[in-house]
This record gives structure tokens, C-alpha cells and sequence, in this order.
């Protein structure tokens, strides 16, 4: 009996979808934060970088006075390859949400709104009354591209999550707010 209670425990840390298999990320919760973990492409080198996305309910630019079941916060940090790989293993914990920017071009911002939107798309699946998005993910992103942060996130997030969705800005020009 006690190698089934161990292999339900290896199962708890170890999927299929863990960003190896049929789901680009790796999500981990903790403390009502559902983070999601990935890799993508970066630059024509095929050099891959990790981040890691946080959904949560807690905005640095607002107080929200919604109930708590029809919002979400994005935010994004740029994680090393190790803590990543150390993270999905368990041998390590989640490393404390950062301020740190990083810069990235336009075709990498393609990538990383692919992933991110994949992201979004699931954590919707299990909280279908969110209904607001508060988007803060340029606090770390910067954006070096020829178009603007507001149109990559309207032709790509809007593309995976639906037409009923809508993107405006939001209280600061570091936030966005996604709505239907």
C-alpha cells in the first residue's frame, strides 16, 4: 500500500501537461496564486527562455472593489532555465514575484502572448465568472517593437479567448484591462 500512496505523490508533481507533453506551461499553485511556468523561443537562434505567469487577485496600481470570483491579475516575470527545470522536479520552490524588467522584440512578444493567452485560457476553464482581467504584465516587459503593446495583446490574447472579449487601457500605462 505504501508504494501506491508514493506514486500518487509522484503524480501530484509529475504530469503529461507539464510543459513537456500537450500543454505548453507547468502550473503551480500556492496562496490562491496559480502560476503558470513555461519556456519559449527566443530570437532566431532557437535559444529558449523561461517565465513564469502569475494569476492572481492582487493589482500594485488598484484597489479593486469586485468580488473576487469576477477578476484576475496578470502578471509576468522572466525566470532562469534552472529554476524552472528545479521547480517542475520539485526540488525547488517557487522564487518570490520580482520587479526586474527584461526587453523583447516584437516576434518574441508574438510567442510570449501565444503561451500566455494559453495560459489565460485555462485558468478561465476553472474560474468561468471572471469577467475582468486586469493586465499588468508591462510593470516587467519592455516592449521594443515597431507596433504597440495594446495592439499585439488585441490581435493575439482577443484572438485565443474570443470576440466577446475586449482590451482598453487601463488606470496607468503599465496596465491593461481585458473585459467582456
Amino acid at each position: 500500500m505504501t508504494s501506491i500512496k508514493k506514486f500518487n505523490e509522484f503524480l501530484e508533481h509529475v504530469f503529461e501537461s507539464d510543459g513537456f507533453g500537450t500543454k505548453p506551461f507547468l502550473l503551480k499553485k500556492e496562496k490562491g496564486v496559480s502560476n503558470y511556468l513555461f519556456y519559449i523561443d527566443i530570437g532566431e537562434e532557437g535559444k529558449q527562455d523561461a517565465f513564469r505567469l502569475m494569476i492572481g487577485k492582487y493589482s500594485d496600481h488598484q484597489v479593486i472593489d469586485s468580488a473576487k470570483n469576477s477578476y484576475c491579475v496578470l502578471t509576468l516575470n522572466k525566470i532562469s532555465s534552472e529554476q524552472l527545470e528545479d521547480i517542475s522536479v520539485s526540488k525547488a520552490d517557487l522564487p518570490p514575484a520580482n520587479s526586474e524588467e527584461f526587453k523583447m522584440t516584437e516576434n518574441d512578444v508574438s510567442r510570449l502572448f501565444e503561451t500566455v493567452s494559453k495560459c489565460i485560457q485555462d485558468y478561465l476553464e476553472y474560474n468561468p465568472k471572471v469577467s475582468s482581467i486586469y493586465d499588468e504584465i508591462q510593470d516587467n516587459l519592455v516592449f521594443t517593437g515597431e507596433g504597440t503593446y495594446m495592439e499585439f495583446m488585441k490581435s493575439i490574447v482577443i484572438t485565443y479567448l474570443g470576440e466577446d472579449w475586449n482590451v482598453q487601457d487601463g488606470v496607468d500605462k503599465n496596465s491593461v484591462l481585458i473585459s467582456r
